[in-house]
């Protein structure tokens, strides 16, 4: 196949899987060989079916005809048929090369580079400061959304390769780049997460009953659920304070409302947990920023928030918002939850060093090559959100594996060759004309727990298709890149390699 046939699905897959093989081999029936392909790019399909955006889906030409596939209930799916059968699928590993690599950090971007490094033979160590490993995956998402056991289940079939992973030890304290390479160790990927959260910087921020909502939320892992009040304020618009309010609604607030500076369009959170939220009783409050909190005996009893406008669009489209004066408003709030981004923190990884430039930039995040992920000391390569800032897990993954490409090379052949089979960008606009003669087949809707059933606890709200529903959506795939798109292309694109070849 030309490379102008991918899929559009998997151009835009950060993991850049193979989506529509998997969905083929799901219609035949074929789930071994489905979670297979699957696992060539993507280690953690059970969580990522889980949390995922799905940013292919929004490409999908099946969206010219009625609705896109559901392309990540299908990863789930064939997820969840191997977890079923109660015993983990044989990942091939390639002999051992002798070298040794330290991976820092195991959420999903480490978790992702040891498991690709280790199938290439080398020999892996994971060190995370946290008790388990599984980073923002574990400690950042709800229950109801992504269940630890089976995230559990999951990291323990990417150590059962012959990972070893060392926990409870936090760089900068316990170990550094000086003590990894006295260690003998060969390269060293470090992939530490966005763990500190941006303060609002409005009086009363330090007042009880004020959390941010990282901490919020890696409260419930800890086995100490935060106490909350009756009226809980979330100040923010992505996903961790959607998290943080169902939470809360979860935990026995009477009132809970998220604030947000800008309109329901420009909220970055998953739409689907924006109407998850609303269904469960969530108050969205737009156009409205804090400007205090107010206290009393040392305890948030009220937020003033002012309303905003947004201005005329930029020259880039962005439309900025402005305080409306004289619009300022009280509002009731014993509990209050900043939600408005995160970064990582870099303050002690530049001390001690002695083998290079390890640079930081002014974002607080790690300076690397964008392609190699190599930083300013050769041995040394970061990923994930330490290096491009909070993103979305799938992007981690990603990262994770350009990166134990990046270091394999480094390791065996002493340069990094550029990467030739990674495409992002959506080649022809041909691909999104009308698609004629498909017949309408509607779209499997994964079945979910009401929500008298599920705002009083964290069980896992929405549930995986059954096979049949998975064979049915399945057969909703137009093949593309399978099938090209379209006979004059394959043409064109015929007569362009002859010449080139000529």
């Amino acid at each position: 196949q030309y490379s102008e046939c991918l899929a559009p699905c998997r151009q835009r897959c950060p993991a850049q899987i193979d989506i529509p093989t998997y969905i083929e081999h799901i219609k035949e029936g074929r789930y071994r060989e489905a979670i297979l392909t699957i696992k060539e790019r993507m280690p953690m399909p059970l969580s990522i079916g889980r949390v995922c955006p799905h940013p292919c889906e929004g490409v999908c030409r099946r969206g010219k005809v009625d609705e896109p596939v559901a392309i990540n209930n299908l990863k789930r799916f064939a997820a969840d048929w191997e977890m079923n059968q109660g015993r983990y699928l044989d990942i091939p590993v390639a002999p051992s090369t002798g070298h040794k690599v330290a991976i820092i950090g195991g959420g999903p971007a480490g978790l992702s580079c040891a498991y690709f490094l280790r199938r290439l033979g080398h020999s892996v160590t994971i060190y995370e400061k946290m008790p388990k490993l599984g980073g923002m995956l574990r400690y950042g998402i709800p229950e109801y959304r992504l269940p630890k056991k089976i995230l559990d289940w999951e990291i323990e079939g990417i150590l059962r390769l012959g990972i070893e992973a060392r926990t409870g030890v936090n760089f900068g304290e316990h170990f550094d780049l000086n003590f990894l390479k006295a260690e003998g160790y060969e390269a060293v990927f470090i992939a530490i997460g966005a763990w500190s959260s941006r303060r609002m910087r409005i009086p009363g921020e330090n007042l009880k009953g004020v959390w941010d909502g990282i901490d919020f939320l890696r409260r419930f892992h800890d086995g100490e659920p935060p106490e909350i009040g009756d009226n809980v304020v979330i100040v923010g618009g992505g996903n961790t304070a959607i998290d943080a309010a169902r939470s809360s609604l979860r935990l026995g607030a009477k009132n809970v409302s998220i604030m947000y500076r800008r309109s329901r369009q420009e909220m970055p959170a998953n739409e689907e947990e924006i109407v998850a939220a609303e269904e469960e009783g969530v108050n969205f409050l737009f156009l409205a920023a804090p400007v205090k909190i107010i206290g009393q005996d040392g305890r948030a009893k009220q937020i003033e928030y002012i309303k905003m406008r947004l201005t005329a669009p930029d020259p880039s489209g962005r439309r900025r918002p402005e305080p409306i004066p004289g619009s300022e408003t009280l509002m009731d709030a014993d509990t209050i939850i900043t939600a408005i981004g995160q970064y990582p923190d870099l303050s002690y990884l530049l001390e001690g060093i002695k083998f290079g430039d390890l640079r930081v930039t002014r974002w607080s995040t790690v300076d690397a090559e964008e392609e190699t992920l190599q930083t300013g000391i050769p041995f040394v390569f970061t990923g994930g959100d330490c290096f491009t800032g909070p993103s979305i897990a799938v992007e981690a993954i990603a990262a994770g594996r350009y990166a134990a490409r990046s270091i394999h090379f480094y390791l065996t052949e002493g340069k990094i060759p550029p990467i030739e089979d990674r495409q992002t960008t959506i080649i022809k606009e041909t691909l999104f004309e009308d698609v004629e003669g498909v017949r309408k087949i509607p779209r499997v809707r994964p079945h979910e727990l009401r929500v008298k059933d599920r705002i009083d606890n964290f069980n896992e709200v929405e549930h995986t298709i059954s096979a049949d529903e998975a064979k049915k959506e399945a057969s909703r795939c137009l093949k593309c890149g399978l099938i090209c798109y379209n006979k004059d292309l394959v043409e064109e694109m015929a007569a362009e390699e002859e010449k080139t070849i000529t």
